[in-house]
Formats: C-alpha cells, structure tokens, sequence
C-alpha cells in the first residue's frame, strides 16, 4: 500500500482512505490506519481512481458486504482507474469489474494506475452502458 500511495502522491494525487467503518482499519501489525470515510457515505464516484488493498482476511470480510462490492462496481461503472493488491483480487472480481487498461495490480502498478487516474476510462462505457 505504502508504494502505491507514494506513486499516487507524487503524480500529484491526494490520498483518501475509504474503510468499512469511520473508525478506520487495524493492520496486520496491530497500527490503525485512519479512515477518510466509510463504504456506506463515502462513494467512489468522488474519487479519479480507487485502490483496494486489503489482507486475505480482510477481504473475504469485504466480500459479504455490500456496500463494498457497491463501492467497487461504482467505481467500474464510472470510468475510473482501479489498482488492487493481489490479495484483493476476489473483492473486483464480485462486483463485476472487467480486468482494462486501467484495472491495475496495486503491486508495481502505482505509476500505471496514476496516469490512468488522469483522464476517465472512456473506452470502457460502451462495455458497462451500451449506447444505442
């Protein structure tokens, strides 16, 4: 997590951090990483990208959750870049996000996932809103 905030962070980008409680979350090594926001109040579509880093634990956690798959499926659907940790892999992959472009590994993907935090995905609206 720590690098790809740092490569959001030097491309120019602010970093929020959105948890299923305001009370943040508790790291593998006990820290609390505050939250910005909750999953329920805070919705992707104020974002330009989302990252969804999470432990095994933790996102099987987020995956019974609604208000997670919703935040991540909202965040697909309005065209914004998505980078995601291995271990978070299932969390995209129940809200129905289509591996593109500018659905990146949070692994090394932090510079990928800035520049395509720069612009919308409009390539991928005809996929998820066909025009007729």
């Amino acid at each position: 997590m720590r690098a790809l905030r740092k490569a959001c962070e030097a491309a120019g980008a602010t970093v929020k951090i959105v948890a299923p409680t305001i009370a943040g979350v508790t790291l593998a090594g006990g820290d609390v990483l505050p939250a910005d926001g909750q999953l329920v109040g805070t919705p992707a579509v104020f974002f330009d990208a989302v990252g969804i880093v999470v432990a095994g634990a933790g996102c099987q956690a987020l995956r019974v959750d609604s208000a997670a798959a919703d935040f991540v499926a909202n965040a697909f659907v309005h065209l914004k870049a998505i980078a995601f940790s291995e271990s978070a892999r299932p969390l995209p992959e129940r809200a129905g996000v289509i591996v593109d472009k500018a659905v990146v590994p949070a692994e090394g993907g932090g510079a990928a996932c800035a520049a395509a935090a720069a612009t919308r995905q409009w390539a991928r609206e005809a996929r998820v809103r066909p025009l007729r």
